[in-house]
């Protein structure tokens, strides 16, 4: 028995089963979803699974491997077994996943064990909750004790999952938000103290936390971290929902969606903020351009808003929910694995909510504490202006500041290539403050030494924004709000005609600047296709500090006289104008082998990207980026601007 630290729960599991994803009172809408003509592919999907012999997967029993196909395919049947009453299959699928439960070895993959194990657990406790009376005490018994010992063995949280923390890291995905968590309630009868240690702790720590943390209705860890992450949430709120009718996550967690439209091109990818396990597949694989699918399916049916239903609908794709790689990782290899969505809860969690009218979004959107970022899309425009008022650690990266311009292609752009978390290229490049568009100002007794970040003992000093608790991630949100607080939003404007966001920059930069302001404006009606202004006030802490302004972009720019330079890329161009400082340098830097460059000191990503690049020799075959423009100010002085100026055309 586990005795849990956590207030005794106030929502618990009801007496009857079934009650992991569904109530007998769902059975007519899934039946109906089986009907329906938008869900005919996931529908046939869900068929081809149960008609499938579970003779196939001899080997894998044999082997005690993972594999997803075998997990979603079980599930499949169980939840055909549910639906119909169907003695012969449910007994079919007890005796398999009484096998599996009791084959499984956790130690069978090292590298993702916790998510592989979690998912083979999750999938025993709906196989047990659905198919319940068709399990002997014994059977229970057995399977409940073999399941904890998957969890014992493969939960990077520990088990009872105690561990990890609910602000970022792999506490905010499956091991307890989903496998725990519907592990606890459907064995709520045999063992009510399973449940109430996970549950409770849900409730205590990340009721609370995500409260705050997407009171924005924003993830910080980027739209693909914090998608992936934002999808196992909300696995959480319809597993409490579908259980109780009660959601514990409040409304702006549920349209955390919003901001992914922002996000999204035409083209459907995202633009790149924070760590991107996408971007490194290939410009044409199916994770990079349609990233946003999954997670807007959630946020659909979490409110039934059809923005989001309609986006998943017109963006599907079969290995969203059946993937093509049985046994490997989402990150890994680009397909979906661990049961993010699969056939059956699409299924069942299609429609949770009842449908909800379209409406129109602003051009212009202000997503607050703790982001801190504004967000324009209109027609082939996209602008991204962030100050940054928290910082997570992780994946989150030093870009207070920073801002992106999308017309018609990317042409200030966000560069360099997450190839794994910690490799020389993330610590010496993606993660750090000169590989964006933001400011370095640098001590020149600095430049070359080392600096104390993630334990690495040749992270090279950039000249880049401060360092919290050596890069370290804050384990609850009070310490995120009280020590991990960056740039504050002094004042936005979101019209017609002017979008404008200016921020205090002075914490982030305290290591070099005794003060920093960045104020960043669009016009849209301006020019051809609007003008873009970011103007910087910071005074230095010492005259003699390099302060450079930084612009990257994926074609090589062309310069064109002393103060201006040109980048064009797809069909889209800018033209940018260097307003102040009247003394500064203008340099491209960047081409073949010195695309992530520092101090004359090339970066390069990996030769073999742990999340399978298509081109993992090629610089800039997907969007590392060509390189960069610096501006430098060449006046030995405290006080400095930078006014530049970016106007949008057409190729």
């Amino acid at each position: 028995m586990i005795t849990s630290p956590y207030t005794k729960p106030r929502i618990t599991p009801p007496a009857e089963h079934p009650r992991v994803m569904l109530r007998r009172q769902d059975f007519d809408r899934i039946k109906t979803n089986m009907t329906l003509p938008e869900c005919e592919r996931e529908y046939a999907q869900w068929k081809s699974l149960c008609d499938k012999d579970l003779s196939e997967f001899d080997a894998v029993f044999e082997s005690g491997s993972y594999n997803s196909l075998l997990c979603i395919t079980l599930e499949a049947k169980a939840l055909a077994a549910l639906l119909n009453d169907d003695e012969k299959l449910a007994k079919e699928i007890v005796t398999a996943i009484c096998r599996l439960a009791s084959v499984y070895d956790p130690m069978s993959d090292n590298l993702m064990k916790a998510r592989f194990g979690g998912h083979v657990v999750h999938t025993c406790a709906l196989c047990y909750d659905w198919l319940y009376p068709y399990f002997t005490e014994e059977e229970r018994l057995t399977l409940i004790e073999n399941c904890e010992k998957i969890l014992s063995a493969t939960l990077e949280m520990g088990y009872p999952p105690i561990r990890q923390t609910p602000i970022a890291g792999h506490g905010t995905e499956a091991q307890l938000l989903r496998d725990c968590l519907s592990f606890a309630i459907a064995i709520y009868d045999e063992r009510p103290d399973v449940y109430d240690f996970c549950a409770g702790r849900i409730l205590d720590e990340y009721v609370p936390t995500y409260k705050k943390f997407y009171q924005s209705r924003y993830q910080l860890q980027g739209p693909t971290y914090g998608g992936y992450r934002y999808c196992f949430a909300a696995w959480c709120q319809l597993l409490f929902a579908a259980m109780s009718g009660e959601k514990v996550f409040d409304e702006n967690f549920d349209n955390m969606g919003e901001s992914l439209f922002y996000l999204l091109r035409p083209t459907g990818e995202y633009m790149r903020i924070g760590d991107d396990f996408c971007e490194s597949k290939g410009k044409d694989s199916y994770t990079n351009r349609f990233p946003a699918t999954v997670p807007l399916f959630f946020s659909g049916a979490l409110t039934g808003r059809d923005m989001y239903r309609s986006y998943y609908f017109s963006h599907y794709h079969p290995l969203f929910l059946v993937p093509d790689k049985y046994g490997r990782d989402y990150y890994i290899d680009g397909a979906y694995g661990e049961g993010l969505l699969s056939p059956t809860a699409f299924l069942v969690f299609n429609r949770f909510t009842p449908a909800q009218p379209s409406e129109d979004l602003p051009a212009a959107r202000f997503f607050g504490t703790p982001a801190g970022i504004t967000l324009y899309k209109k027609d082939e425009t996209l602008l991204l202006m962030k100050i940054g008022e928290r910082f997570t650690g992780g994946h989150d990266h030093y870009d207070c500041g920073h801002f992106e311009i999308y017309h018609r292609g990317i042409l200030a752009s966000d560069s360099g290539y997450y190839d794994w978390f910690g490799c020389e290229h993330h610590y010496n490049y993606v993660n750090r403050t000169y590989a964006h568009n933001c400011v370095t100002v640098s001590d020149p007794a600095k430049i070359g030494t080392t600096i104390s970040f993630w334990g690495k003992p040749d992270a090279l000093y950039d000249g880049g924004q401060l360092m919290i608790r050596n890069g370290g991630e804050p384990t609850t949100i009070e310490i995120m709000e009280q020590e991990y607080g960056r740039g504050v939003v002094l004042s936005h404007t979101e019209s017609e005609d002017l979008v404008e966001i200016t921020g205090d920059l002075s914490v982030p930069y305290r290591e070099s600047c005794e003060s920093y302001v960045r104020s960043m404006t669009f016009e849209p009606k301006a020019g051809e296709a609007g003008v873009f202004t970011v103007h910087d006030t910071l005074t230095a802490l010492d005259a003699s500090f390099i302060k450079q302004f930084h612009v990257h972009c994926q074609t090589e720019p062309k310069l064109l006289g002393d103060r201006q330079f040109m980048i064009e890329n797809e069909g889209g161009k800018i033209l940018c104008t260097v307003v102040e400082p009247q003394n500064c340098r203008i340099e491209c830097i960047g081409g073949p082998n010195n695309e992530f460059s520092l101090n004359g000191v090339n970066h390069p990503r990996n030769a073999k990207s742990l999340h399978g690049s298509a081109n993992a020799n090629a610089a800039y075959t997907d969007e590392g980026g060509w390189g960069r423009i610096t501006i430098t100010a060449l006046d030995a002085k405290k006080e400095e601007q930078f006014l530049v100026r970016f106007a949008l055309g057409n190729r």
